[in-house]
Formats: structure tokens, C-alpha cells, sequence
């Protein structure tokens, strides 16, 4: 009976957590590029219990009823616990806002030859001395390409990171001593960073900077999420840029590897529109429910064991005067 409360109270601290992650969710439904996590549910070991003191018990199938031994009643729960929280990286929705520094990713890469998902992301960074390229190990990954311009000029995320170019460095939208694109600034299908000369009218390429840096992450699942929409990388191999993916691609179809191209032709930005939340309102709004009702049915089996107890104690051993 008692362990009945621990059974019950461990199912109410897990689907507190689940419907905390439901939750966050849901506020997060209008975050650009937000994935939404998964919280994984997972049983504590089952245990196998048995009467003390009595030799002899009924005879269960599967399980020995040797003489010495105390009589098998069965197997317990001990109850579930939340393990973690995996965030979803399926493609959202793309939403038009036709702001030029808003940039939605598209990808429909396929798995690598070991069955690894792809997936493709922004490279950001927080950089010290903008004159260098950002250091590997400061590097983090976000499908949010809502952006805008700082009061240096420099493309930044609205968490205050640096949006890279394919070498890592800073990109630079107006610079007071050359060239300020401002909103005239031009990203290509293919991530390629140009803008329109007023003089003449025709696009040229932005100065230092040729094309966003796109990262391919294979195997999302190792990234770790900081904050809301930053992602850092703990796989143990590196995370490649797309122009060498690309070209490992290539020379995979060279030798015959495979005969159809896995990213070249499944990706594309979209300038003046915005990727949105994968998150199903209503799918979400479902499962809430179903989290709290289930919290409920531990609450009453809490109850239920209370008032038994309590008539244990205060009832059942009591001596009539």
C-alpha cells in the first residue's frame, strides 16, 4: 500500500514535467523557427515481490515454488519518470513577412548511408573581435531567421548572435567606410548575399561576403538546446558546412555510391518570409489534457490509499471499551 504512494507520486511528478514542456510549447507557438520538445516518458525497473515468512504460496506459471523459498506474488511497478525533453526538428511552416532581413530554410535532405537524419541550420555565433572568424567551439546553430541590423551594421539574431557567412565571419550589411546595402540587401535561393546598386540598379555581391553559412547537422539529435531557439553541437564529429557537404555529395554520385543527390536540390532561403513553430496547437492543447487527467487518476489513487491507511491505523486494531 505504501509503495502505491510512491508508484503514484512519481506518475504525478512526470506528467507535471510533461505538461510544464506542453506548456512551453505552446507559449513558444508565434517564436520563429521554434521546434518543439518531446518529453520522453520512461518506467523506473520493475521489481519482483514476494511474502516473508510463508513457504508456501500459490502456484504461478513462469515463476518457482521451490521448498525454502518464500511464495512469489508478482511483479511491481514502481512507477514513471520524464527523462528528457527531445526537440523535433520536422520543417515548419513558412509564413511571408516580407521584411528582407527575414529568412526562412528550407531542407528536405535525406539520411546519410548510415540511416542518420539531416538537417540544415544558421551557423551564429557571440564574437569578441569582429575582424576574425568565430572559433569552432563558439559556433551554435538556430532555424530562427528573423533577423535585423545592429547599430554597427552587422547582421544579428534577436538574441544578440552574429548570423555568419560560409567563412565564419560576422556579416556585414552597412559599413560607414564602403558599402551599406541596408534594405536593398538580396539573399538568393542558394543563400548567396548580394544587394542592389542605386546607381545602376543591378545586384552585385556583398563586399567580403559571399553566401550564408549554412552547417549540415547530421543527427539532430546531438545538438543541446540553450535558451529558445540556440542549438550547441555534442556529437562526437563536426558538424560539416554545406559547401563540403555539397562536394562530399557530389563525389559520392562520382563513385557511384548512391545514384540520386541527397542535398544538392533539397534546400532553399526564402528572403521576406519566416519559417514558424512546428508546434500542432491542437495536437498540443490534446495532449495537455490527457496530461492533466492522468494527473487527476494519481491524485484520487493518493486519496483512495489515505483513507485506507487511515482506517488501518485508527480502525481495524482498535480495542472496544
Amino acid at each position: 500500500m505504501i509503495r502505491g504512494l510512491y508508484t503514484s507520486a512519481s506518475g504525478m511528478l512526470a506528467l507535471q514535467n510533461r505538461q510544464e514542456s506542453l506548456a512551453n510549447n505552446l507559449a513558444n507557438i508565434n517564436t520563429p523557427g521554434f521546434k518543439q520538445d518531446v518529453g520522453v516518458m520512461r518506467a523506473f525497473p520493475e521489481q519482483l515481490i514476494s511474502r516473508i515468512r510463508d513457504q508456501e504460496g500459490p502456484d504461478i506459471q513462469g515463476y518457482p515454488n521451490m521448498s525454502g523459498q518464500a511464495a512469489v506474488i508478482g511483479r511491481l511497478n514502481s512507477g514513471v519518470y520524464m527523462s528528457e525533453a527531445l526537440p523535433m526538428f520536422t520543417q515548419g511552416d513558412i509564413a511571408e513577412t516580407r521584411n528582407p532581413y527575414d529568412v526562412a530554410l528550407l531542407d528536405n535532405l535525406q539520411p546519410d548511408q548510415d540511416g542518420n537524419e539531416r538537417r540544415l541550420f544558421y551557423s551564429v555565433a557571440k564574437i569578441e573581435d569582429l575582424t576574425q572568424p568565430a572559433q569552432p567551439e563558439d559556433i551554435r546553430y538556430t532555424r530562427n531567421g528573423n533577423w535585423s541590423v545592429n547599430s554597427d551594421g552587422y547582421l544579428v539574431t534577436a538574441d544578440g548572435y552574429y548570423v555568419l557567412d560560409n567563412q565564419n565571419q560576422a556579416i556585414l550589411v552597412n559599413d560607414p567606410a564602403g558599402v551599406s546595402a541596408g534594405q536593398g540587401l538580396k539573399i538568393s535561393q542558394l543563400g548567396e548575399l548580394q544587394y542592389e546598386d542605386p546607381a545602376t540598379k543591378e545586384l552585385e555581391d556583398l563586399p567580403n561576403h559571399q553566401r550564408l553559412g549554412l552547417a549540415v547537422v547530421t543527427d539532430p539529435m546531438k545538438l543541446v538546446r540553450e535558451g529558445t531557439n540556440i542549438f550547441r553541437y555534442e556529437g562526437d564529429g563536426a558538424v560539416e558546412a554545406l559547401d563540403v557537404a555539397e562536394a562530399n555529395d557530389q563525389a559520392a554520385l562520382t563513385a557511384g555510391q548512391y545514384t540520386t543527390p541527397t542535398i544538392a536540390g533539397r534546400y532553399g532561403t526564402q528572403q521576406g518570409w519566416i519559417e514558424r513553430a512546428n508546434v500542432d496547437p491542437m495536437q498540443t492543447m490534446t495532449s495537455m489534457m490527457s496530461a492533466l487527467r492522468a494527473y487527476e487518476a494519481n491524485q484520487r489513487v493518493i486519496t483512495t490509499i489515505d483513507g485506507t491507511l487511515e482506517k488501518a491505523a485508527n480502525e481495524i486494531g482498535r480495542v472496544n471499551g
